[in-house]
C-alpha cells in the first residue's frame, strides 16, 4: 500500500514511522529545509528526537494536491485542526481515501457563534471526499517506538 502522510510534526512523523514498517510511505513537510533536515539526519529532530525513520521512507516539501496523492492508496492528513481547511481545500476532488488526525474546533469564522470540527469542515470544503478520522488515546512518541497503544 502506498501511504502519503501529509504533516512532519510528531503525530504525522510518527504514524509514518509506524506505516513505514509494512507499507510504502512518503513523509510531507510543510517547508522544504525541515524536509532536507529529516532526509540529512534520517529523523525528525524538531518533534521525535532519537526516533530513526526508515530507510525507505521519502520526505517530500509543500502543500499536496489532489493531483500530487493520485498515486498514493491512502492520504494521511497531519495537520492541526487550524490547517485543515487550507489541506483539504488543495486535495479538493482526490479520489484517494483520507484520515485526519488532528482533533478539536477550527477557529471560529466571523459572524459564526462556534467553531466547526473536522467533519463539519470537510462538508463545506468537499462533501464527496471519502474521508474519516484516525484517533486514539495515545501519544506520538508511544506509537513511534512501538509501544503499546490504542488508535
Amino acid at each position: 500500500m502506498k501511504i502519503a502522510v501529509l504533516g512532519a510534526g510528531a503525530w504525522g512523523t510518527a504514524v509514518a514511522i509506524h506505516a513505514a514498517r509494512r507499507h510504502q510511505v512518503s513523509l510531507w513537510a510543510r517547508t522544504a529545509e525541515h524536509a532536507q533536515e529529516m532526509l540529512a539526519q534520517r529523523t525528525n529532530a524538531r518533534y521525535l528526537q532519537g526516533i530513526a525513520m526508515p530507510a525507505a521512507m521519502q520526505v517530500f516539501a509543500g502543500v499536496a494536491d489532489a493531483e500530487a496523492v493520485a498515486e498514493y492508496d491512502l492520504v494521511v492528513l497531519a495537520a492541526p485542526v487550524a490547517g485543515l481547511r487550507e489541506q483539504l481545500t488543495a486535495l479538493r476532488g482526490s479520489q484517494v481515501p483520507l484520515v485526519w488526525l488532528c482533533k478539536g474546533f477550527e477557529h471560529v469564522q466571523s459572524g459564526a457563534d462556534y467553531g466547526l470540527l473536522p467533519h463539519e469542515v470537510l462538508a463545506q470544503v468537499d462533501p464527496h471526499l471519502l474521508a474519516g478520522v484516525f484517533s486514539g488515546p495515545s501519544f506520538a512518541q508511544e506509537v513511534a517506538r512501538q509501544q503499546p497503544t490504542a488508535m
